[in-house]
């Protein structure tokens, strides 16, 4: 399937319930039964409440979880994930270039340290983070800025799809404006095919090509973001978009 970079099919996940006082828990399925496709340069969005499963496909499709069924296919060589909480994604003890080089540290990849701490560089280039934070920790930096060095981390390999989860979300509102302008910058300069997992309607409707909404672990509705966020089909998406118009 050239034209997608991404195809998941019939994804299920179960939590299994941990035994406690010799009792077996309750197991919870976060996700049941999601199939999406991702075209090459297209931005899918994942709306839905807290507890929807959107991070957890997220993460399925990141690899970091591995579904209880279901198949995910990659039809590229590198994705990445971008993740809600940035001071927390980076390493507090290590330098901002230092986290940054992670991104290709641990890949083989033949590239000396130096040629990798002037890739790094360059890719704080391109999130307009000035090099002069290269030798900072992260607690020395903003909210904002700790975002463009995860993403800057992101793009060291030049991947071909980005998982964003909840990127914005812990910034104030005028650094989420700046972020999403970057984010999609990137996608022009890198062709990226980007999968985005926000509350933010708003936000959603700005930047994602098309959107999957989730209720209860299942996509209950799928298209083109203007056509659902405009003329919304299901009961429950039509709920969602009216509780933001209504808050």
């Amino acid at each position: 399937m050239p034209e997608y970079i991404l195809t998941a099919e019939h994804l299920k996940k179960v939590f299994r319930g941990r035994e406690k006082y010799g009792k077996k828990g309750k197991d919870i399925c976060a996700v049941e039964d999601v199939s999406f496709c991702l075209r090459k340069g297209e931005s899918l969005g994942l709306i839905g409440e807290s507890g929807s499963g959107k991070s957890t496909v997220a993460y399925m499709t990141a690899g970091l979880l591995k579904p209880t069924e279901g198949t995910i296919h990659f039809y590229g060589n590198y994705m990445q994930m971008v993740f809600q909480d940035p001071i927390k994604s980076l390493n507090p003890h290590r330098t901002v270039v230092d986290n940054i080089c992670e991104g290709l540290i641990y890949r083989k990849n033949g590239k000396s340290m130096a040629e990798i701490r002037k890739l790094a560089l360059e890719a704080m280039d391109l999130v307009h983070l000035d090099r002069s934070y290269a030798g900072r920790k992260g607690r020395e930096l903003s909210g904002g800025e700790c975002q463009r060095a995860t993403i800057a981390r992101a793009i060291l390999i030049k991947p071909e799809l980005l998982i964003c989860d909840e990127v914005t979300s812990a910034l104030d509102v005028s650094v989420q404006a700046q972020i999403m302008e970057l984010l999609s910058e990137l996608k022009r300069q890198m062709g990226l095919s980007y999968l985005f997992i926000s509350h933010d309607i708003a936000l959603v409707s700005h930047f994602c090509d098309r959107v999957a909404v989730m209720y209860r672990g299942r996509i209950v509705e799928e298209g083109a973001t203007g056509q659902v966020l405009e003329h919304p089909q299901q009961e429950y998406t039509k709920q969602l978009l009216q509780a933001v118009l209504t808050f």
